[in-house]
């Protein structure tokens, strides 16, 4: 009786490993299989250059995860940097290059992606990429250089003047030079010229000197990131 069930789990054992590792395999290959595989849209987009509005239509490839995987300007001749990509009819974005997202009330920055997206779904604005699909509160982007990315209403003060924009706007500062605005509220653009002022936006939950790249905070400031790779990737926010 013995060697009847000795032999038998000599055989059910290797029998039930083959099992575990096809399924394994099954699952791999079907996660595989919607992170790569891509479905071409076109789509309607316009992007702003020198306070110029730009549309055109774009090829956006997409797995069945929904996460943007290409993007390609069709026969529009540009040459894409982390000037944000807006679709023309939604409120959606594309940042075609690697950003960072700041968390002023943690005072934390996390890498973000190139051909992150963002989309307002129920009065909430998500973040998609291949990383992470969730919504946060009061954080802005960033993309290392001059450009300034807001998801809530903020506003801009040059100097006297103060100017409000709406969700899903951008700021582009060079440092006593010249700042450029985009409001997506009443999708406009403007160019300003500065003379010595500094350039603030700031809203309940935040304070940036963006031509200083930093952020006020009461008694201190944070200077932001110029090099991403230090930084820890999105996902990583709330572990």
């Amino acid at each position: 009786m013995k060697e009847f069930l000795k032999n038998k789990y000599n055989i059910i054992i290797p029998v039930l490993l083959i099992i575990v590792l096809l399924i394994a395999v099954s699952l791999y290959v079907g996660e595989y299989k919607n992170n790569r595989y891509a479905k071409v849209q076109k789509t309607e987009v316009y992007q702003y250059f020198a306070s110029v509005k730009m549309e055109y239509e774009a090829n956006i490839s997409r797995n069945k995860k929904d996460v943007i995987l290409d993007y390609d300007p069709g026969d529009f001749a540009v040459e894409l940097s982390s000037t944000p990509v807006y679709y023309k009819d939604s409120n959606r974005v594309i940042f075609p290059k690697e950003m960072a997202l700041f968390d002023p009330l943690k005072d934390r920055a996390y890498k973000v992606n190139a051909l992150g997206e963002i989309y307002e779904e129920n009065n909430l604005y998500y973040l998609n990429t291949k990383d992470v699909k969730k919504t946060f509160g009061h954080v802005f982007y960033y993309d290392g250089d001059n450009l300034y990315f807001f998801v809530d209403t903020v506003t801009l003060k040059i100097g006297n003047r103060e100017i409000i924009l709406g969700p899903l706007s951008y700021v582009s500062a060079s440092y006593r030079s010249l700042v450029e605005y985009y409001d997506k509220s009443t999708d406009t653009s403007e160019i300003l010229e500065l003379t010595n002022e500094d350039v603030i936006v700031e809203n309940d939950f935040m304070k940036i000197d963006v031509g200083s790249d930093k952020v006020i905070y009461k008694d201190n400031f944070t200077l932001l990131a110029k090099d991403f790779s230090v930084l820890p990737k999105v996902d990583e926010m709330d572990k």
